[in-house]
């Protein structure tokens, strides 16, 4: 595909930084020693956002800007991984770990996001729409 404008480093990294958030949520509840409950939410809940992450990160590397879908799903997931030790009794270690990972995600995936929101108000069209 290609590409009719190169992304900002800051969008570049923003994206890269999304997806390196999700292995750390994902390993913390596994290292951490957490009940399985809280376990499989975390790391499930990494992971899904890890794929959305990655397709968005790798939209930016193709086409120059990022996918608003891939970017919102990860921005939910993010969002999650913050409010998810809360909802369990679990240590600090991993209420922290989990929660600045879900920071990162959700707020790099939220920037994506609108990003693309004004990507395609400028006119700019996707490689969909090619």
């Amino acid at each position: 595909m290609a590409t009719t404008h190169s992304a900002t480093r800051f969008t570049t990294a923003a994206a890269t930084l999304a997806l390196l958030a999700c292995p750390l949520a994902f390993v913390a509840p596994l290292l951490l020693g957490a009940p399985a409950g809280p376990r499989g939410s975390v790391a499930l809940s990494a992971l899904v956002g890890g794929v959305f992450a990655g397709y968005d990160l790798v939209t930016v590397r193709r086409e120059g800007r990022p996918r608003f879908a891939a970017a919102v799903m990860a921005a939910v997931f993010g969002g999650w991984l913050i409010l998810a030790p809360l909802q369990y009794e679990v240590g600090t270690a991993m209420t922290a770990t989990t929660q600045f990972a879900g920071m990162v995600l959700a707020s790099f995936s939220g920037y994506a996001a609108l990003e693309a929101i004004e990507q395609w108000a400028l006119g700019r069209p996707s490689a969909r729409a090619e």
